[in-house]
């Protein structure tokens, strides 16, 4: 099992907990396509979960352990005392994660929920006892859905959004859904601490929306005659998504401030009904000329309960859909001979009909590159790799559009980028070889766009400008970061994480190569930058150690703004391999 997979099965069984592994580095040497088993040996981990008091045990709980250079994966269980325990293990440094609802998944040496561990540094033959998780309770947050007549809300669907910053944005993302009981009671449970916002919504359609009537039929109930036809049918009406205390807007919710093991109760609101509004539009070809048979994608924006649905276009280019009040993104790709064609518009809808909505088809933009490589072992071959492309949400990348395709044309290395659209973007990453040597041999070294330098920064397309030529490298040189951290005894100091981030602001982007986190063994040594896909490219960094480290909190440029002051300044020059030491005053 290569190291990659290593870390997902890790992370995997303890998602629920939200606990990142990053800290966990991989510096041994690159293995071979065949990777031999994982090494025995005679030390030993052993150690006890309990409640976060001390006050009881956790029994039967998940028991992971990872050995940070040679790739030991081993699964457990505590036992019915919350005992567990590891043997045959190598020389290493390990990392021991338990996980069990409702509690908060943990890694042992983690000051609170959420935070990165303290490595286990084990030698040979070493018998380390007594390692203790402590596990805080999950939060809890539970409550009751009615109806407009104040009517529980049996099966509505509700949704729990957590706000946290993604690009160097605050950004509300899933923390999962449930649904109601037949008495519209719901309860979310084993929740991390943070601010939540709970929404909620009815999928079946409320009533008819009474229709205000006509003056012919008026005048003609006057004079006794039977009503003219309807000149509109009945406007349908259906529940909207609401969120909590009681609002259809999301700038108008209430966020819940969740704390460690904090229960919230009676988070009650009730659904609302809203009226529907028709919208109508047309696609065209670049003539003018209607465009039949195109698929027209349309998406809510900016609600954590956002309806999607595709519907096709007439045959005299027109299409309609009918939906809630709210801001929708609109999107056509084309078909046939508009294969590779798109058009997009935003549409906001405030409860009256839209008409007269024009797309225009335009378009993708199609990019050729070239993959390289440089380095003293022999270059593999490029046939079927795929470079990672990463667009970042923007108001000018249409909603729905299928995301560009990155693929390796020819033995030559060359590639094709199709499917382009205005929007920002970040090229290149750790390049997938599969299950071989290459997968930690290769760093991405440089991302040159028409010539430009646009290495781990965000490349900016507009529909104005198409880039031209991209060349990305990749090498097999890589630099090393490592050191101690020692208290004014000499002692090592295992209770902070270490961090290091680069001097440029330009590269601080939501999960950036460049800023890494580390937490100290029990021997006080750390490793932030090894060989392959974890090193640490070439330049200028920032390096402190911090007492405490919120979940992507060292992705936000506002706290790496205030870490600067205290932090060290550290070149890491190409192939250096850099020993830093710091000591806590």
């Amino acid at each position: 099992m290569t190291r990659v997979l290593q870390v997902l099965v890790l992370m995997g069984v303890i998602a629920t907990a939200g606990v990142g592994l990053a800290q966990v580095r991989d510096t041994r040497p690159a293995p071979s396509s065949a990777t031999p088993p994982a090494p025995a040996g005679t030390a030993a981990i052993s150690g006890f979960a309990t409640s976060e008091d001390g006050s009881r045990p956790v029994r039967f709980a998940y028991v992971l352990l990872i050995g940070t250079t040679t790739g030991v994966v081993k699964v457990s269980s505590t036992d019915g005392d919350g005992k567990f325990t590891f043997s045959a293990l190598p020389p290493d440094r390990y990392t021991v994660g338990v996980s069990k609802l409702p509690y908060i998944g943990t890694i042992a040496g983690s000051k609170r929920p959420g935070r990165p561990g303290t490595p286990i540094v084990l030698a040979a033959g070493q018998k380390v006892g007594n390692v203790s998780v402590r596990m805080p309770m999950g939060g809890v947050i539970t409550g009751a859905i009615t109806d407009e007549k104040g009517t529980p809300a049996a099966s509505a669907t509700v949704t729990l959004q957590q706000w946290r910053m993604q690009a160097g944005e605050r950004t509300l993302t899933s923390a999962g859904f449930v649904v109601t009981d037949e008495r519209g009671r719901y309860r979310f449970h084993g929740l991390m601490p943070g601010e939540y916002l709970v929404a909620a919504m009815q999928t079946s359609f409320g009533p008819t929306a009474p229709r205000t009537l006509t003056t012919a039929e008026v005048d003609a109930a006057l004079r006794g005659e039977n009503s003219p036809a309807p000149v509109t049918p009945p406007v349908p009406v259906r529940y909207a998504p609401v969120f909590f205390p009681g609002t259809t807007r999301v700038n108008d919710a209430t966020p819940i401030l969740l704390t460690v093991a904090e229960e919230r109760q009676n988070v009650d609101f009730r659904l609302e009904t809203v009226t529907m509004s028709r919208v109508e539009g047309t696609v065209a070809v670049n003539d003018g000329q209607p465009l039949a048979q195109a698929r027209v994608f349309i998406q809510s924006v900016g609600s954590p309960l956002g309806t999607a649905s595709t519907i096709t276009v007439g045959g005299d280019g027109r299409f309609s859909f009918t939906n809630a009040p709210g801001r929708y993104s609109v999107t056509v790709t084309g078909t046939g001979p508009q294969q590779g064609q798109f058009a997009s518009a935003m549409v906001d809808v405030a409860g009256a009909d839209v008409f007269g909505l024009q797309l225009l088809m335009r378009p993708t933009m199609t990019v050729n590159g070239q993959l390289a490589f440089e380095g003293r072992a022999t270059a593999p071959s490029p046939a079927g790799r795929r470079i990672p492309f990463r667009q970042f949400g923007s108001a000018s990348a249409p909603s729905g559009f299928g995301g560009p395709a990155l693929s390796i044309t020819s033995p030559a290395g060359t590639f094709t980028l199709t499917g382009l659209v205005p929007g920002r973007y970040q090229i290149g990453g750790p390049l997938g070889f599969g299950p071989t040597a290459d997968t930690m041999t290769w760093a991405l070294k440089s991302v040159l766009v028409d010539t430009v330098d646009v290495t781990d920064r965000l490349l900016e397309v507009s529909g104005d400008t198409s880039p031209k030529n991209i060349v990305v490298t990749y090498t097999d040189q890589f630099q090393e970061l490592s050191g101690r951290l020692q208290s004014q005894s000499g002692a090592p100091a295992t209770d902070y994480t270490i961090l290091v981030f680069p001097e440029d602001k330009a590269y601080w982007i939501h999960g950036s190569r460049r800023i890494v986190t580390a937490r100290p063994g029990t021997d006080g040594k750390f490793s932030l930058s090894g060989q392959g896909p974890t090193t640490l490219p070439p330049g200028r960094y920032l390096l402190a150690a911090v007492t405490d480290l919120g979940r992507d909190e060292q992705f936000d440029p506002a706290f790496l703004g205030q870490v600067v002051p205290a932090a060290i300044p550290i070149t890491l020059g190409p192939g250096e391999k850099k020993t830093q030491d710091l000591a806590i005053k």
